[in-house]
């Protein structure tokens, strides 16, 4: 059997790699989000009640 550190390193590798692609789906999302509010923001600002 190999060394805890060794066990270690490899469970986190495993697990960095599923969780990268969330993390860029996600700033994608964010990103889209930003700009959709951006533009009802300045909208709302040309066009107040």
């Amino acid at each position: 059997m190999s060394s805890n550190s060794k066990q270690t390193k490899a469970i986190r590798q495993w697990k960095a790699a599923p969780n990268k692609k969330n993390v860029k789906k996600n700033l994608r999302r964010f990103q889209k989000n930003a700009v959709i509010l951006r533009d009802l923001a300045s909208e709302s600002e040309a066009n107040p009640s």
